[in-house]
């Protein structure tokens, strides 16, 4: 099924929903007031109990739909972005690798000093290694005194 479909499906059941609910409250608000309940909605003032019941499965079941439709598009949306980090990470050397990897390990954000201290890289090769990302776009560095903080591009965080 199309993703608008998807979407379009859930924001029909979330309407329905909304609206029994709405009647419910007016029925239930009519019906404690004493004031006289209109002619299509006496069976809900019959069987409001039971109405209410099943609201609450309707709200259960139509929440559950929502969340594995909107599930659904996220696991596919993730599947696409390993997808694509798998392809960048060919085009990258075995350093720029390890450099990525560690990034990936600090949550998107490390130093350039923490790079230095990576097997085989010395400062001088971290440093190229940054600029590299940076000027392919991988990579974002932040000035702090002495402290290069490299962070990985808006697009990739979180990966």
């Amino acid at each position: 099924m199309d993703i608008r479909k998807k979407i379009v499906l859930g924001l029909v059941i979330v309407s329905i929903f909304i609206f029994l609910v709405t009647a419910l409250v007016f029925v239930f608000t009519a019906y404690s007031d004493g004031q006289p309940v209109p002619g299509p909605l006496r069976p809900f003032i019959e069987f409001h109990v039971q109405f209410m019941v099943l609201m609450g499965f309707f709200g259960l079941g139509s929440g559950l739909v929502v969340y594995s439709i909107l599930n659904a598009t996220l696991e596919k949306q993730k599947k696409v972005v390993k997808t694509n980090i798998g392809i960048l990470m060919k085009f990258l050397s075995q350093d720029e690798r390890e450099v990525m990897q560690l990034m990936g390990d600090k949550e998107g954000m490390t130093t350039q000093s923490e790079m230095a201290r990576l097997p085989g890289m010395t400062r001088l090769k971290a440093h190229r290694i940054v600029k590299k990302l940076e000027t392919r776009g991988i990579v974002h560095v932040e000035k702090y005194g002495k402290i290069n903080v490299v962070r990985l591009v808006e697009e990739l965080r979180g990966l």
